[in-house]
């Protein structure tokens, strides 16, 4: 039996169904310097993307294996405040908006869990006097990746 690729494709969006982390609408901005209100699907390290909720069939999908989540600055589009995040992949970026401060930290959490982000207390068990101490640690590392990213960015 020969399956199509349009039956492959359904049949791995209804195994999807189950396994779902999380889901809603976000906004990208087009070519056209557009906002584009998108349906995302959180589904392991996958982020499938549609045209609506009631699509069937995505548009496309990007593995977050390996990339790092940042917290931008808000813009304000057409009289309305969007909150932004960042996916920086080792090549490429990609900017995302809502307009929900919930939804927004809520995206950024549940991707940071997908892709195994862990801060420095919790992965050790830290005591009080040394909780300090890791925390300067934590900062300092994630200032260095900062910049290492920021220099990355910069080269593409």
């Amino acid at each position: 039996m020969t399956i199509s690729k349009q039956e492959e494709d359904s049949d791995s969006d209804e195994d999807q169904e189950s396994e779902i982390k999380y889901e809603g609408y976000l906004f990208k901005i087009t070519q056209s310097q557009k906002l584009k209100k998108m349906w995302f699907k959180l589904v392991h390290r996958d982020f499938y993307y549609y045209k609506s909720k009631e699509e069937t069939s995505h548009k496309g999908m990007h593995n977050l294996s390996g990339v790092f989540i940042k917290e931008e600055d808000g813009i304000n589009y057409d009289g309305v405040d969007f909150y932004c995040f960042s996916v920086v992949y080792p090549k490429k970026v990609r900017k995302y908006f809502t307009n929900d401060e919930k939804e927004y930290k809520d995206w950024i959490r549940q991707i940071q869990k997908a892709t195994g982000y862990q801060s420095l207390t919790d992965i050790y068990d830290v005591k009080v006097k040394y909780f300090f101490l890791f925390l300067i640690l934590e900062l300092v590392f994630n200032k260095i990746y900062k910049n290492y990213f920021k220099y990355l960015c910069a080269q593409n």
